[in-house]
């Protein structure tokens, strides 16, 4: 009884110090210069977020609880299950985390989530090398990770800096693990899955190019920008020098800055000529990458198109076929009738 009471004073007080991470806020450090938490949009998740946060120093609660249920999952069947769980308990905390700016709850709960998962496709693995018929489980996994790696990627869309790439860090080792359930799924499952990865890998290959290609035309228009300005500001402090040597009429002092001057303007020149050429080169190349976007895109809506086209074709020669058997079947009774009517009357 008194071991129960511990215990609850102990989440009791868990639940105070969780209160208290809620006012504090981190937004700066969390996510980057140039995203705001009121600016994330996080899509609705299915699971809800453990009794005990990472935010709280009582998570080791949580964690113990965790492991007492996998320790009464007697089979790897069902430890897989119980992983799938707790990965959307991670999930939905992660959620919160992100509300609150806590950057090491945020970094936290990606950790739980990657290693569950993880977990999860071993537990899989485990349960097929014991002879068991995983494969519905094995789909109901990959559609759940699919679901996690698809929230994860609004998000990580959203943010820029550290935040970014520890989401485009947590996708990658969802997609390992998603890449060892799929090995168990059926044959006609897997070869769609395999088509699917294919593709969704291209798409963010072409889409992390065109967004690195527009970042980086934004760049060459700073820089453009700022070399304009600095030019404007050395030629002005050169003929602000000139000036001042005319004034004093000091004839030395003249030609030295004319010379100076002289100098300023032709190393602006070759500057400038030389800022142009590789401003244009890099246009080029921006332009490049978005004709290979556009292009990729194209062939993309061509074979879906294909297959459209292809799946109707299918569908009306099977309607066809389906016609032909009903015309035959009437045919057939109409023969066997006349045969009957013709028996009647020689009788």
């Amino acid at each position: 009884m008194r071991f129960i009471t511990f215990i609850t004073i102990i989440i009791s007080l868990g639940i105070i110090f969780s209160g208290k991470h809620l006012s504090a806020h981190h937004g700066a450090r969390v996510l980057g210069d140039s995203t705001r938490a009121s600016d994330l949009v996080f899509p609705p998740v299915t699971s809800g977020a453990g009794f005990i946060l990472p935010d709280s120093p009582f998570f080791f609660l949580d964690r113990l609880f965790q492991q007492a249920r996998l320790l009464t999952a007697f089979s790897a069947e069902r430890k897989a299950r119980v992983r799938l769980e707790i990965a959307n308990e991670r999930l939905a905390e992660l959620r919160i985390m992100l509300a609150r700016d806590n950057q090491d709850a945020v970094a936290t709960s990606l950790s739980n989530l990657t290693q569950e998962v993880n977990q999860m496709s071993k537990s899989l693995t485990d349960a097929a090398a014991a002879g068991q018929d995983v494969s519905l489980l094995a789909k109901s996994l990959n559609e759940t990770i699919k679901t996690q790696r698809k929230i994860l990627g609004i998000v990580e869309d959203q943010t820029e800096g550290v935040l970014k790439l520890q989401f485009k860090t947590a996708r990658k080792a969802l997609k390992t693990a998603k890449i060892e359930i799929e090995d168990e799924l059926a044959e006609d499952e897997l070869e769609n899955e395999i088509e699917e990865d294919i593709n969704e890998e291209i798409e963010e290959e072409v889409e992390e190019a065109s967004k690195s290609a527009k970042r980086l035309e934004h760049a060459i228009d700073v820089l453009t920008k700022l070399a304009s300005e600095a030019a404007q500001k050395q030629k002005a402090r050169r003929e602000e020098a000139l000036r001042h040597a005319i004034e004093v009429k000091n004839e030395a002092l003249k030609k030295q800055e004319e010379k100076l001057f002289e100098q300023e303007m032709k190393k602006q020149k070759k500057l400038l000529e030389a800022h142009k050429k590789a401003v244009e080169e890099a246009r080029e190349a921006i332009e490049k990458s978005q004709e290979a976007a556009d292009r990729f895109k194209k062939a993309k809506n061509e074979v879906e198109n294909i297959k459209k086209q292809s799946a109707e074709e299918v569908s009306q020669n099977q309607e066809d076929e389906d016609e032909d058997e009903d015309e035959d079947e009437d045919n057939s009774e109409k023969s066997e009738s006349s045969g009957a009517r013709g028996d009647n009357i020689g009788e």
